[in-house]
């Protein structure tokens, strides 16, 4: 008992001192409340709120293009039979996941914040700019994914999460784009151009330029349903009339390529693409086989030695050699490639990496001080989340299915020309890449790979020259149309595939018939513990489930 009195004595002393000490300083409440202490505030500022949920979306679309990209073949692995190669899906705990837990967690509670106290301080621009990246979140997540978790997804206390369907989240994305309108309208408050490029290292707190990421968010939204009857091929060309006006209007990551976190995912220095090389689809778009027939100099695109890399053999085709074409060598689909010893045949006809010519291994791993590489793989690269030429290409599209071949001739064109220019602008002269001239462009514009006339022009054209300006960074939207066209449906003009030459592997069992590749699965870590049900009800847990087509797909 002594020993108990002596320590409730203490304790006594310890609060009357304390006691004592906090009335001196103005109340124990004042005191003991860490969080009103300005030196560390319970709730950051909207400015340090912004960059972490922007930064991250080039991570999100790479982690996850490392699968759509070899479904649709921007690159294949140099493993054979490798499981991407032949649409054998996602591992539920694996990679091909990022965009559900970056969607849920890394942007969607940083979002949910900026939204609230966003609207406590009448800071509407920066609330605006919240709802768009929830709006872009969730049409990248859904045409991965397919249902989620939406109208549940952050209630507190909640366990179970009912998935909605993609026709609800489609629309939900409509709805959240024109709630993000109404804020980047807005100019009363404390809207601040100069207080939001505090935290808008995209758009320097430019709310024109916001306004129009969301209109072209809307088309791709509504343009997705092509197949659809309800499909409004005007709508989608008014949303893409407000959106992007040129390329400075581009939605650019940047990346300072000092240290891992803040270099580009597709550099060298990340080492991310070592295994995979350009494939035989991309190549042959460029090199003059889908244009052309063949490989001749005069027919190959000016963008071939800009944006892909050709071996140490580059030697001159000859008709000995039909097969060369300046040395720019690829993969073909779950076929692989040996390298071979330095100095052998098979190593001088090796495909290079995607970072430089004749650059056969990667010997830049975390070396983030060199600019090395080219176009998009390169440590320092801006990585777009959506451009001009994009939306040029979308409008094309809409204008040809509505039938007005005048407006749809035009904006394919522009989009190309666009596309070049972006090309350049990526291709600065510190990475030793040499520019398109405008004599070059000018001739490529002019050649037969272009089509001059607005009846000349047919739905791969388009198609296809999209695909091109999408190679390297808009894996989910190339993705998606190739699964719009149930990958090879045929162009009811030209009665070829509409992308025609591309080809999958039919020797898989792990793409059930064959089968191709349509979505992803949720991620395991949280849905195989917190929402098996939900997984059962939409048979996610199907060996076959990254085969169901999608709804946007479908009639």
């Amino acid at each position: 008992m002594a020993i108990k009195f002596i320590k409730m004595k203490h304790i006594k002393i310890s609060i009357l001192a304390l006691l004592l000490v906090t009335a001196a300083l103005g109340g124990c409440k004042k005191y003991l409340d860490i969080n009103n202490d300005p030196g560390s505030p319970q709730i950051p500022s909207l400015a340090s709120l912004l960059p972490p949920v922007t930064s991250v979306m080039s991570r999100t679309i790479f982690l996850d293009g490392r699968f759509s990209g070899a479904y649709i073949q921007n690159f294949s692995s140099i493993t054979a039979s490798e499981n991407n190669d032949v649409h054998g899906g996602n591992s539920p705990n694996g990679a091909g996941n990022q965009a559900w837990r970056d969607f849920y967690t890394v942007q969607g509670t940083a979002i949910n914040l900026m939204i609230k106290q966003g609207i406590k301080d009448e800071q509407w621009d920066y609330v605006g700019a919240a709802y768009a990246l929830r709006a872009w979140g969730l049409q990248n997540a859904t045409d991965i994914f397919s249902d989620m978790p939406y109208y549940e997804a952050w209630e507190p206390n909640r366990v179970f999460f009912k998935y909605n369907n993609q026709p609800t989240l489609y629309k939900v994305v409509d709805s959240v784009c024109r709630v993000a309108l109404s804020y980047l309208n807005r100019s009363d408050g404390n809207v601040s151009t100069p207080v939001m490029a505090r935290g808008d290292l995209v758009y320097a707190g430019d709310r024109a330029k916001w306004t129009k990421f969301v209109y072209g968010i809307l088309a791709r939204n509504w343009h997705h349903l092509t197949n659809k009857p309800e499909y409004n091929a005007d709508s989608v060309i008014s949303f893409v009339n407000k959106s992007m006006t040129n390329n400075g209007d581009n939605f650019l990551i940047n990346h300072s390529a000092s240290r891992n976190d803040d270099t580009n995912p597709l550099g060298p220095a990340r080492d991310n693409l070592t295994v995979r090389r350009q494939s035989r689809f991309i190549v042959q778009l460029l090199d003059g086989t889908s244009f052309y027939n063949n490989t001749l100099s005069a027919s190959r695109d000016p963008r071939l030695s800009r944006i892909l890399s050709a071996s140490p053999d580059t030697t001159t085709i000859t008709p000995n050699m039909p097969s060369l074409n300046g040395g720019y060598r690829f993969l073909v689909p779950a076929i692989g490639y040996n390298i071979g010893a330095a100095g052998t045949a098979s190593f001088r006809q090796a495909p290079s990496t995607l970072w430089g010519d004749s650059v056969i291994t990667n010997t830049s791993i975390n070396n983030f001080t060199a600019r090395i590489g080219k176009y998009l793989f390169q440590n320092n690269a801006r990585f777009p989340i959506m451009t001009y030429f994009e939306m040029q290409f979308i409008k094309a599209e809409a204008a040809y299915k509505k039938g007005d071949f005048t407006t749809a001739h035009a904006a394919y064109r522009e989009g190309i020309s666009a596309h070049i220019d972006f090309v350049n602008s990526i291709n600065t002269t510190a990475n030793a890449v040499t520019q398109i001239s405008g004599t070059e462009k000018a001739n490529y514009l002019l050649s037969a790979a272009v089509k001059q006339t607005p009846g000349a022009l047919t739905l791969s054209d388009i198609m296809l020259q999209k695909y091109i300006g999408d190679f390297g960074w808009n894996y989910n939207e190339s993705w998606t149309d190739l699964r719009r066209y149930h990958y090879f449906d045929v162009d009811p003009i030209t009665l070829q595939q509409v992308y025609r030459n591309f080809t999958i592997p039919t020797f898989s069992p792990f793409n059930f018939g064959p089968k191709p590749a349509y979505r992803s699965r949720p991620t395991g870590f949280s849905e195989n513990d917190w929402n098996l049900d939900e997984l059962r009800r939409i048979g996610a847990l199907n060996q076959d489930y990254h085969t169901y087509e999608m709804w946007f797909s479908q009639p």
